[in-house]
């Protein structure tokens, strides 16, 4: 490949050598001179033999393109490409090339569950690429030393897993659903008096001549909206939404072209929304940073300025945050990129599962009336009388919510969770090897593939690895029927009570091992307690009252975002 680079180079210096009219037809004959001789030096390595009687290493997907290789197709949509590679190279862990780098793609569930295990594996250099080109960091974060990194990146994270975190967090969560799950729509005709969440969703109240108003919206936006107040104030506490109204609209926009800033896409790329994303960064840096002073003022017993009230009801893990980064020195500004981090973390996946959650049940009139069955003994929704209150109004409705009472006794409630997670998420894990490692396929996993045996792969040190998740849940040689919703395929026999139990078994929707997302456990608790809440107390059917219709997806960086918006109307159903 040197001879072959150095005929490139000195290709294209003679064709910006040439004559004004031939310099542009002399070049684009050059650049498809090298795509062509990409594609089938790539393509003569890809079927080169290196197999042993034990071994083989992973063979690379053709390529046209030098340097970018797969990058532009992957970015397009990373699902349909590994899935056409895949069966291309009729393997299950096959590299592909993207800036200059080989991943090693790994779509077996074996091979899946022994790298997470291994301890061979790091996401430290991923972790800092991130920070650098998607958080904007400095270096403060990525340089730490060591022991300082760990702590910060891992031990601190490891805190959302943890008791007093999770039952606090629970606790806050439910609070929070009880008092704004019956303002999901307040029935507000003025934006002035609409909740944060509704003014970015196109809210309507409609007079229908029922005897209950109807309110129209767009469902996504509402969702999202609301789940991402929910999450960051239980978080965060709620002064931070009160003083920056526009931090989630700004992280929305840049979660719109997140894959873009990580591979480095700068801020003048002629892409659309490239620059509005690197705006919407800077806004939230900008606030996070400030809110970051704010709590070090509080937290010394400082008045943070009327900006800021009482900071008291910000999460345990947030606190400790901020109060490592002061003691490593690190400014309000250097401390930001990481709890952007968190912040899009926390919000963007689990909003958008919110809302496929949401569309299946209610597109689903048998299923739906099931769950409220199921659920109707912890989940409760009244609007108490005028004779109840004293008062000569009608009263707003009330919520009771029992999670515990949930998440022990509701089967079906949770295998609907884990068959959206299958259908609608696109998770991928990030790797980077620390050693070299062999890792092997299960006699399961190479029977399932029309193998005459298992394979067994030898990877590099220093090699990085994907593990693709989203391919997985969808292949048919696992789930039968992969594109139907069908949450009975989560529901299994208790080997210890012989009764019957919701589990996610042989899908990783969070990824797993010490680099897996460590919201995981919020991150269900809450949406199991919205979901039951939300479809007790309202009914959403679509404009003309018939059947709602489930989105076709749209690429994002986890979770599918909807392809189009539904607009809904949505009647309180007490």
């Amino acid at each position: 490949m040197g001879k072959y680079d150095a005929s490139s180079d000195d290709l294209i210096q003679n064709a910006w050598n040439a004559p004004s009219e031939l310099a542009w037809p002399l070049l684009a004959a050059v650049l498809v001179f090298c795509c062509i001789a990409t594609r089938i030096i790539s393509g003569f390595q890809s079927r080169v033999d290196s197999t042993t009687e034990q071994t083989q290493s992973v063979k690379t997907v053709p390529y046209w393109f030098p340097w970018l290789g797969h990058s532009l197709s992957f970015i397009r949509n990373h699902v349909g490409f590994t899935e056409k590679a895949r069966d291309y190279m009729n393997t299950p862990v096959f590299g592909i090339y993207m800036g200059g780098t080989k991943h090693n793609i790994i779509v077996s569930p074996s091979i899946i569950k022994s790298i997470i295990q291994s301890k061979a594996t790091s996401s430290t250099p991923l972790v800092s690429r991130a920070l650098k080109a998607f958080g904007d960091d400095l270096g403060s974060l990525r340089d730490l030393d060591t022991t300082n990194y760990q702590a910060f990146h891992h031990r601190l994270p490891n805190l959302l897993m943890r008791e007093p975190f999770i039952t606090e967090a629970s606790e806050t969560t439910t609070r929070l659903l009880k008092r704004e799950v019956p303002n999901f729509v307040t029935f507000c005709r003025s934006v002035v008096d609409q909740t944060p969440w509704e003014r970015g969703s196109d809210v309507e109240v409609v007079d229908n001549g029922r005897d209950k108003l109807a309110c129209e919206a767009n469902l996504f936006d509402l969702v999202r909206g609301f789940i991402g107040n929910i999450t960051t104030t239980t978080l965060m506490g709620e002064a931070i939404m009160e003083a920056f109204p526009g931090l989630l609209d700004d992280l929305w926009t840049l979660d719109n072209r997140f894959p873009l800033l990580t591979i480095g896409v700068p801020r003048w790329a002629p892409i659309p929304g490239v620059s509005a994303a690197y705006a919407a960064r800077d806004r939230i840096l900008n606030s996070l940073a400030a809110y970051h002073q704010a709590f070090l003022q509080w937290d010394d017993g400082v008045d943070p300025g009327v900006k800021f009230r009482d900071l008291e009801d910000v999460s345990e893990p947030l606190k400790q945050r901020v109060r490592t980064s002061k003691n490593l020195g690190l400014s309000p500004r250097s401390s930001a990129p990481g709890h952007l981090s968190l912040l899009w973390a926390m919000n963007v996946n689990s909003s958008n599962i919110a809302f496929w959650y949401l569309v299946h049940l209610y597109s689903d009139l048998t299923l739906l009336e099931e769950i409220r069955k199921e659920i109707s003994p912890y989940v409760k929704a009244h609007r108490p009388s005028r004779e109840e209150t004293g008062f000569p109004f009608e009263e707003p409705p009330r919520i009771s919510l029992n999670l515990e009472g949930l998440l022990s006794s509701c089967t079906l409630l949770k295998a609907c969770f884990y068959e959206t997670l299958r259908l609608d998420s696109a998770d991928m894990s990030f790797r980077k090897l620390t050693s070299d490692l062999t890792v092997t396929e299960s006699n399961e996993d190479a029977t399932s593939s029309d193998l005459e045996k298992p394979h067994i792969y030898n990877i590099s040190k220093g090699e990085s690895i994907i593990l693709h998740h989203g391919v997985l849940q969808n292949d048919s040689r696992h789930f039968s029927n992969p594109n139907q919703f069908d949450p009975l395929r989560f529901i299994i026999t208790d080997p210890e009570t012989g009764g019957k139990k919701a589990s996610m078994h042989t899908i990783n929707p969070f990824g797993g091992g010490m680099f897996g997302c460590k919201g995981r456990t919020f991150a269900e608790r809450q949406l199991l307690a919205f979901t039951a809440a939300m479809i007790i107390m309202w009914d959403v059917k679509p404009m003309d009252d018939s059947r709602l219709t489930v989105p076709r997806h749209k690429q994002s960086s986890g979770a599918y975002l909807p392809e189009n918006d539904i607009r809904v109307r949505i009647v309180a159903r007490v």
